[in-house]
């Protein structure tokens, strides 16, 4: 399933924040100095505020990426109570898991894809790394598009991915 997400203020505090949020998806940033949390309603439907911390000094974080196609949260948010929603925001949309396999990720990115599939195999070394490092190194990058890119050279043989606690990680070959 797939709704908008809409970034519909950002505020100095998080009690200024629900008097934007109508509908799921509806997202509004706490900002204090730099983003420190994306409060928006959970996405499933459920009417639940759902706070997402952005701020590394706070402890894990969530990283926002904001460009012209719309804005992208890494990692995914797994919700451990109330609804148990599991969905990943990118490109202005919120994705919900469900039963599916790599068909709801869309074509367009910033590079193109068989740019972004040559600086992924160039940035890879043998040692493993996560999307996220990966991610950091090429500009105009954001992490579900390297995470697909890595997916599609594992099945071209070209990269291998981690397994157990190292699912995730990718090295070349």
């Amino acid at each position: 399933m797939t709704n908008n997400f809409s970034i519909k203020a950002r505020v100095a505090s998080h009690a200024d924040a629900s008097a934007y949020l109508k509908q799921p998806g509806d997202a509004v940033i706490v900002d204090r100095q730099g983003p420190r949390w994306l409060i928006m309603l959970c996405p499933c439907g459920c009417g639940s505020e759902l706070p997402v911390n952005l701020d590394r000094r706070a402890g894990p974080a969530w990283r926002l990426y904001e460009s012209p196609k719309g804005t992208s949260v890494y990692p995914s948010v797994w919700r451990d109570a109330d609804c148990k929603s599991h969905f990943i925001i990118w490109r202005g949309k919120t994705l919900l898991f469900g039963p599916r396999g790599d068909d709801w990720w869309p074509e367009e990115g910033e590079l193109s894809e068989a740019e972004l599939l040559d600086r992924v195999l160039e940035t890879l070394s043998v040692h493993e790394q996560s999307i996220e490092e990966i991610s950091d190194q090429i500009a105009g990058s954001v992490p579900w598009d390297v995470l697909r890119c890595c997916r599609k050279l594992c099945r071209k043989g070209k990269v291998s991915e981690g397994s157990g606690k190292s699912k995730g990680r990718f090295s070349r070959r």
